[in-house]
Order: C-alpha cells, then structure tokens, then sequence
C-alpha cells in the first residue's frame, strides 16, 4: 500500500511540475518542451549534434528528433519570434512560419501523413533556436493561468472544476430519458414492436400491421421523435470526441457552455426529424416512378425500426466510453464513419429481401431504387459531413 501512495505522491508532483499551462490563450497543457533538445547537423562528422549556444554557432538550421508514439493523442505547438523562418519534417518543407503565430499539429495526423513515428523537425530561417517554442501538450477545456509553486507545499490538491458542457448533457440525457419513459408507458404494444429484433430481421413482415400501414400515424411519429433526440444526442456527444459535424453558422454556434449545448441538441434533433419526414415523401414520390407504392409504408418502417436499434446501442456506447474517460479522439472520425457504412449497407440489404418477399417486383427495378432512395442520399450525407 505504501508503493501505491508513493506512485500517487510521484504523479502528482510531476502533474503539477510539467502541466503547465501555454499556447494560444494558456489552452494546452505542457507535457514536454523541447528548449533545451535542439540538434544541428555536423557535416564533418555527418551526425547531429546537441546545439550550444555558448560556442556562437551561426547555422540557420536547427532540428530537433521526436517519436511522435511517445506521445499518443497530443498535438504538437510551434511559435517564432523572427521572421523567415520555415519548417521541415525530415527535409521536406511543411509550413512558412510566420512571427508569434502558433502552428498546431495534432501528431495522429502527423504520423499518417509522414508514414512513420520517428521525425526529424527542423526549423530553417533567422533566428537562434532560443527564439523558437516547440513543445507537446494536452488541450484543456477552459484556459487556465499557470500553476504556482508553493513554499509550503509540493502537491496542492483542487477540487474538480464543474464543465458547463457535461451540464448540458445531463440535460439532454435527461430529455431522452423522459421522451423514452413516456414513449414505452404509453405506447407499450408499439415499443415491443420497434425493439424487437425478431420483427426487425423478419423478412416477410405483417402488411396489415397497426403501425406499417399508417406511417404518419401518431405512435410513429412519437417513434421518429424519439430517433431524432436519439440522434441529436449522439451528435452533441460526437463533438466531445473531436468530431464537429456542424460549423459555427447562423443557425448553429460552437462553445460548451449550457445554453449553447442545449440550444444545438433541440435544433439538430429538429432538423433530423424534418429530414424523416422528407425521407418519407421522397420515398413516396421515388415509389411513384417506379411504380411501387405498395411497399413505401414497409419500407420506412424499417427504415424508422432499424435506426431505432443502430442509435440506442451507438448512444449507449458512447455514455460508456464518456463515462469512463476513454480517449476515442485520435480515431474516432476513422470509427465513426466504419460504423455508419457497415450499418447503411445491412440497412439497405434488409430493405431488399423485405421489399422483394413482399410483393412482385423485378429485381432491377428494386436495385434500381434502392440506388436512388438509398445510395445516393448515404454518399451524400457522407461527403458533406465526414
């Protein structure tokens, strides 16, 4: 048990020694600074050597040599005090670096793009290498002032600062929970028939059932209310992990205090329930060109029923990870895309082998359909967004 407080003792002094706060507005968190690792090519002896500034060395090209794996899910910060000065990644020009402007690098990207860990920086201009700050650092949530060390005390210990973003999840959660409650107290029948996965993979599915034939019926449409608050939900959550699918504009406005999370989640959950209702009628009118009316009301049925059952394991998965601080920042783009390709695809296959045992219609005229109803709005929606 003593080990375990003497680790404890250890972490604490180093988080509260290195976390210092710099960058653009104080928002990263030092974790390493690079001051005193600068390098400088010996052609002589062809091998690099630590830079000294005492000898007065008058070269204009300075490096410095990081494995970017050693730090995963930081971002890499450069500034310059002089002008002139350019930025190399193992002798290739990446950047023009202009006077006390700060370039961000997240190192995820970094490594896919140079194609390997291990990276030579180098800066090539002006000034002495003093003049240049390079580090690796954390972003923070809300700029903070740098940390005092105290005379009388190694390890300050604060209370937790309360986030305005979680306050306005604990609302949106809250609106989900209730929209939920009331949904499968009051339309008990309809619920069991939504989240039944033995109706979801039947692939001949009852016509004359109380909510495929009556589509814009109200228990359906209590149903797409939920799937769009589901959906909304999952989007606010999506932009904790990095991932902002809608830019600062007149409708919508980036921040995490409560009043901004909240406002976004009931106009995003607005105009996803707006785009249903026009999935709907374009299916309608779609249905009409290829002559194949009968089968519209399954088809957004399944539509409604097989998202219902994507999103809510989707939601329930990322409180999961929320909950338990697991970092999906570095490759939660690259997931959140897979997942939704793979579900569109057995999406639409279940769309087909339902439509298809459930009336007489030519398979090319089916493919045909689905191409347009189907493919066409995914890869739309996945290019815009993604």
């Amino acid at each position: 048990m003593k080990h375990l407080f003497l680790v404890l003792f250890i972490l604490g002094i180093s988080i509260t020694v290195y976390a210092v706060p710099s960058g653009p507005d104080n928002r990263y968190n030092i974790i390493h600074d690079f001051q005193k690792d600068w390098i400088e090519y010996n052609p002589n002896l062809k091998v690099f050597t630590p830079f000294i500034a005492e000898n007065g060395n008058s070269k204009k090209a300075y490096s410095l040599q990081i494995n970017f794996n050693d730090y995963p899910g930081a971002y890499l910060l450069i500034k310059t005090e002089t002008e002139g000065n350019y930025l190399f990644f193992d002798n290739s020009l990446k950047k023009t670096l202009k006077k006390d402007e700060w370039v961000i690098f997240k190192l995820y990207d970094l490594v896919n793009e140079l194609k390997k860990s291990e990276n030579t920086l180098s800066i090539y201009g002006n000034g002495n290498p003093e003049n240049n700050k390079v580090f690796i650092g954390y972003p923070t949530n809300t700029s903070s002032k740098k940390l005092e060390k105290s005379s009388s005390s190694y390890l300050n210990l604060f209370p937790r600062n309360s986030s305005l973003f979680n306050s306005g999840l604990v609302i949106v959660f809250l609106v989900n929970i209730i929209m939920l409650s009331f949904i499968s107290n009051n339309y008990s029948k309809a619920f069991r028939k939504y989240y039944s996965f033995k109706d979801l993979t039947a692939f001949i599915p009852k016509e004359n059932s109380f909510l495929i034939n009556k589509p814009m019926d109200r228990p359906n449409m209590m149903f797409v209310i939920l799937l769009s608050l589901i959906t909304g939900f999952i989007i606010i959550l999506s932009q904790t992990n990095g991932l902002n699918l809608f830019k600062e504009n007149f409708l919508f406005q980036t921040g995490n205090t409560f009043g901004i999370t909240t406002t976004n989640f009931f106009k995003i959950s607005l105009l996803v329930f707006i785009s249903f209702l026009l999935k709907f009628f374009y299916l309608n009118l779609i249905g009409k060109l290829f002559n194949i009316e009968k089968v519209i009301d399954i088809h957004f049925f399944k539509i409604i029923q097989s998202s219902l059952y994507f999103f809510t394991g989707a939601l329930i998965v990322l409180l999961i990870c929320f909950n338990s601080f697991i970092n999906l920042q570095e490759n939660f783009k690259t997931i959140f895309a897979i997942s939704l390709v793979i579900f569109y695809i057995l999406r639409t296959t279940l769309i087909y082998f339902t439509i298809i045992r459930s009336g007489n219609i030519k398979t090319l005229y089916l493919i045909s359909y689905l191409c347009i109803v189907e493919g066409f709005p995914i890869v739309l929606g996945l290019r815009i967004f993604l």
